[in-house]
């Protein structure tokens, strides 16, 4: 009760409070439940990186991130879902907490956005983490679930209409900086999506660069299917778009190649 009591009353200092805030969230989102689950699966402490062959060519394609992804790839798709939902509750827990505690100011919002940043860059293991999206998933069902159902099924039209899978996948995150901008009415929601949004691809940043040297190397775009295979979305969407988008609807009508 003393430390509920105290934390309640840190409110009154707000720079004490979004320290606080910040640090809570951040030593939460560094403990990397990936590196727990595959050591306790595959019963060893050495972590195996992440290479896996590009479809339809010879290369190979590494990734030193640690994520829900690399668990999925090594071993299966449950454990990797288990790790996703623990990524996911690491950080939105600690949020939910402070939202509840703290009702004067947004603090909880630093508390997930250093969340996110622990868990892409956790201080227990080098540095080295994920990408984020499981943290960002599990914080923004907690600020705004239904903007994250309504930014993602506008992503989904987006996507058919552009016909790509990494709109369909990623696009609502984007779309959330405008939404929340609208909805709260706060510049604050805003720019907590946009730091969001930057700390996720930065975390990614030698992953996209690295791909995109592949696609260079081996001299032609990949297909929305073998992307879709890739980013463990299935091959049946990226089928879906490759063939039955709104661009490639006009492509098959001549109009654009």
């Amino acid at each position: 009760m003393e430390i509920i009591d105290f934390l309640r009353n840190v409110e009154q200092h707000p720079w004490l409070a979004g320290v606080i805030a910040a640090l809570i969230g951040y030593l939460a989102g560094s403990v990397s439940f990936a590196r727990v689950i595959y050591f306790r699966v595959k019963k060893t402490n050495e972590l195996e990186p992440w290479a896996e062959p590009i479809p339809n060519s010879d290369e190979v394609f590494e990734s030193e991130l640690v994520s829900a992804s690399l668990v999925t790839k090594k071993v299966g798709m449950k454990y990797g879902c288990l790790t996703s939902l623990l990524d996911m509750a690491k950080v939105a827990l600690p949020t939910l907490v402070i939202k509840l505690l703290w009702t004067l100011h947004p603090f909880f919002l630093l508390t997930a956005l250093f969340g996110i940043a622990g868990h892409n860059w956790p201080v227990w293991y080098g540095w080295k983490g994920g990408r984020g999206e499981s943290s960002i998933l599990g914080v923004i069902l907690v600020i705004n679930w239904f903007g994250l159902l309504i930014a993602n099924a506008t992503a989904i039209v987006l996507g058919w209409i552009t016909g790509s899978v990494l709109v369909v996948r990623w696009g609502g995150y984007v779309l959330l900086i405008f939404w929340f901008y609208f909805w709260f009415e706060s510049k604050w929601f805003a720019l907590f999506m946009v730091l969001a949004n930057i700390l996720f691809w930065l975390s990614q940043r030698k992953d996209l660069l690295h791909f995109q040297e592949l696609k260079k190397r081996r001299g032609s775009s990949f297909t929305e299917e073998e992307v879709s295979e890739f980013i463990l979305m299935g091959k049946g969407l990226g089928r879906f778009l490759d063939n039955y988008s709104l661009i490639a609807f006009i492509k098959k009508t001549g109009l654009i190649k």
